[in-house]
């Protein structure tokens, strides 16, 4: 029995990403960097941790590692566009975070860009929940999110906002969820920010594009019109000359931003899952995350989903008023190949014409010459038969030309079914 060569990878796939478990009381801190062209691979950053950790390093091409370490969890996961650290602290004092269990310095070395970076704290469910005055203090402000999630095992809080430590800060406060459930509870609230993040790229890109967008609509719109008023044929040539110029502005705008629109939507559609899994309870006073999510995330998306309508709309348009304006171009073309049909055809009955006035013409010609070198046979063979040469002369007129014109009339018959056949 022979395995598939992809039956163990696609088998792994399955159960290469589990939440790491947690035990509160816990502190999680979670990363995600983008990566561009010619940033080095994460995974040489996550071997050099394991070889001063004294760990197990990752193998080649990994698309995930995760190790135990003193105090805590480190994982590393490598997304298509973009790689994650989650690392997880036992306990520890208030005021530290998760990061202090790694090496000095390893973080500030990591490759690529951080576009997510959170700091969850995890309370166990013997101490006593924070109140709103207590919240307030925490974050800051009162403009906060909260649920109870897992079937009111566990209450999240959190603001959605950046720290000036350069992190969002979430709360976690257990009811009795098992280890594996905490940590799958926290995976996914982490999950929702990265992807939301992820999701956002699109917007700058909407934005920039749409004043570009309403240019070439105007363009569109004013050639439209004046297809209306426009009749002569270099009128249409120029038309189409601008539609084909407009039609490429979009073409390249949409390959611009294609892969950005549809990647904003997958990630989208993975929030709003990840938001439906979590079960959300109402809690205290606060929105729900996902109330806060659907009417702040929500409307971007939305923008970023009519801009990629509008671009398909615009091709869509250029597209038909081409088409519209070539149909014209070719009923002209079509109109003027007939008046060149017709043109020939006069020319054809004219030639024709002339070709009779001219056969007449040379029939006569040859008459002519075959008279008179007729006549002359004639002549001198009457001088010496002593007969009258000059009626006989006059008798093979009317038999010359008739058999000229006779001979030239087959001819012309004979080229003309040659031609046919």
């Amino acid at each position: 029995m022979r395995d598939h060569e992809l039956r163990s990878v696609l088998n792994d796939e399955l159960h290469g990403r589990p939440g790491l478990p947690v035990v509160a009381p816990a502190r999680i801190t979670h990363l995600a960097f983008t990566l561009s062209e010619g940033d080095p691979d994460p995974l040489e950053h996550v071997r050099l941790l394991c070889d001063a950790l004294g760990v197990k390093p990752p193998p080649p091409g990994a698309p995930h590692h995760a190790f135990d370490i003193a105090g805590g969890q480190f994982k590393y996961e490598r997304h298509g566009e973009f790689y994650r650290i989650s690392v997880v602290a036992e306990g520890g004092p208030e005021k530290s975070e998760a990061l202090v269990i790694l090496p000095v310095g390893w973080v500030d070395g990591l490759p690529g860009s951080r576009l997510v970076g959170i700091h969850t704290r995890v309370m166990t469910k013997e101490e006593p929940g924070p109140d709103v005055a207590e919240l307030i203090r925490m974050f800051g402000h009162e403009d906060l999110a909260g649920s109870r999630v897992s079937s009111g095992q566990a209450t999240v809080w959190t603001d959605f906002r950046i720290g000036e430590d350069g992190y969002t800060r979430m709360l976690v406060k257990d009811h009795g969820l098992s280890p594996l459930r905490l940590g799958r509870v926290i995976r996914r609230i982490h999950e929702i920010e990265t992807y939301r993040m992820m999701a956002l790229l699109a917007l700058p890109l909407a934005r920039k594009v749409t004043g570009d967008l309403g240019a070439i609509d105007r363009a569109l719109s004013k050639v439209t019109a004046d297809m209306l008023s426009a009749r002569e044929s270099h009128e249409d040539a120029e038309l189409l000359t601008s539609l084909s110029r407009i039609a490429r502005d979009v073409e390249e705008i949409s390959s611009r931003t294609s892969y950005r629109f549809s990647a904003a939507r997958a990630y989208a559609a993975l929030v709003d899952k990840r938001i439906a899994e979590l079960g959300e309870e109402r809690v205290m006073s606060f929105q729900r995350i996902g109330v806060f999510l659907d009417r702040r995330f929500s409307p971007a998306m939305a923008t970023c989903q009519a801009v990629s309508e509008r671009i398909k709309s615009l091709a869509e348009r250029s597209e038909r008023a081409s088409n519209l304006l070539r149909t014209r171009v070719d009923i002209a073309l079509e109109a003027q190949n007939q008046q060149v049909l017709q043109s020939m055809e006069k020319r054809g009955h004219q030639q024709l014409r002339l070709q009779q006035t001219v056969e007449g013409l040379s029939v006569v010609a040859i008459s002519y010459y075959l008279i008179g070198i007729l006549s002359k046979l004639i002549e001198g063979f009457g001088s010496y038969a002593h007969v009258e040469t000059k009626l006989i002369s006059i008798v093979i007129i009317p038999v010359v030309m008739f058999l000229v014109w006779y001979g030239v009339r087959r001819l012309r018959k004979h080229i003309l079914s040659s031609e046919r056949d």
